[in-house]
């Protein structure tokens, strides 16, 4: 191969991602794997569709679990980058970012509760 190909892979989060670029570094916590051999990107390839059979096919519940680990570890991740932050631009931007991803944490959060069984509102005794 004349080029690599890369992926980023993230154990903790068993999480596999194509970058837009090949020189672009990774997130943090997540490690780049540089394929130089057809095998290797075969092999990467496979592990990445059996991921997005696996998020395809999850149900409300598991793949709000899933995307939460993610969220939370971009939540955190920024937190850090706020603490660093000297600039007060990189500050503001940070603050309002963490507010917008807690923001929209907790409205998924609120589309997975369930304020009443499904029996009851079919049954009209549902407040």
């Amino acid at each position: 191969m004349s080029e690599p190909v890369v992926f980023w892979f993230s154990k903790k989060l068993d999480n596999i991602m194509m970058p837009a670029s090949p020189i672009a570094p990774p997130p943090i916590g997540y490690e780049r794997i540089e394929c130089r051999h057809a095998h290797e990107v075969d092999t990467w390839s496979a592990r990445l569709r059996a991921q997005e059979k696996r998020i395809y096919e999850m149900t409300e519940g598991e793949r709000f679990e899933y995307e939460g680990k993610i969220q939370s570890h971009i939540i955190a991740e920024m937190e850090k980058c706020l603490a660093n932050s000297t600039d007060a631009t990189n500050k503001q931007f940070m603050a309002w970012f963490i507010e917008k991803a807690k923001a929209k944490r907790e409205k998924r959060r609120l589309e997975m509760l369930e304020t009443w069984m499904d029996c009851e509102g079919k049954d009209g005794v549902a407040s």
